[in-house]
């Protein structure tokens, strides 16, 4: 048994987290952030992952991590996607505006009178105006596409590359949440196990607490024994 500062245990647990091959199962009131984010990564590289705890905040967000894992960038991508489509419509059409325009013009021209070189001049600029236009719309809309090209590789390959790890993490992440709160916490990496004193949330806070290694087979055995004290909810 020792008696070592916050520091030091968040250190140690940081330390079994980051090293584990095979299992991972921690028993705690409250996690933290960087806590959090070392099991999703565990769980996504096929560590298997067990937390039970009484922090609902941090449980539903892993688990609702391991079924979204980076969906929110995939929708980003397909919002880019569908603002350039709009963008190509948009070119498509304008050229069909403008020859409405310049024909209108030629119309009203030829009311008013317009002959020979003016309506000729006008005729010419009106097709000027038109041939630009079109030209401008069409390497706007190909700019576009080479983009939307682009952007649908990018997703399916962000698809491809991140779905093993979503499967990953529903398969090797486990989170139970418990209806009671919990005095003290147990880490298990591997074969190693540790009991201590410290909510794994108060990392900056200074303070002393109790650390102890114990057997994995004892953890299991204090694990099992508070988790059959009062019944679980899972969210």
């Amino acid at each position: 048994m020792e008696v070592v500062d916050t520091q030091e245990v968040f250190d140690r647990v940081g330390k079994m987290i980051n090293s584990a091959t095979e299992i991972i199962e921690i028993l705690t009131d409250r996690i933290n952030d960087l806590i959090a984010q070392d099991l999703l990564r565990k769980a996504g590289s096929g560590i298997d992952v067990n937390l039970i705890t009484s922090d609902l905040n941090w449980a539903r967000w892993l688990e609702n991590r391991a079924k979204s894992y980076m969906k929110d960038e995939e929708e980003k991508i397909s919002q880019e996607i569908r603002e350039l489509s709009e963008k190509i419509e948009l070119y498509s059409r304008i050229p069909w505006i403008v020859l409405v325009i310049v024909g209108a013009t030629w119309i009203v021209l030829l009311l008013r009178g317009f002959r020979g070189l003016d309506i000729l001049l006008s005729i010419f600029i009106g097709l000027g105006v038109l041939y630009y236009i079109t030209y401008l719309s069409y390497k706007r809309r190909k700019s576009c596409r080479e983009e939307v090209a682009v952007k649908v590789e990018n997703k399916e390959r962000i698809n491809e590359e991140y779905k093993g790890v979503r499967e990953s993490l529903i398969k090797h992440l486990h989170v139970v949440e418990t209806d009671f709160e919990i005095s003290f916490s147990i880490i298990i990496s591997d074969s190693s196990a540790i009991i201590t004193s410290t909510p794994l949330e108060t990392e900056k806070e200074k303070g002393y607490h109790v650390i102890t290694d114990i057997s994995k087979e004892d953890a299991i055995k204090i694990i099992n024994l508070v988790l059959s004290m009062q019944p679980l909810k899972r969210p």
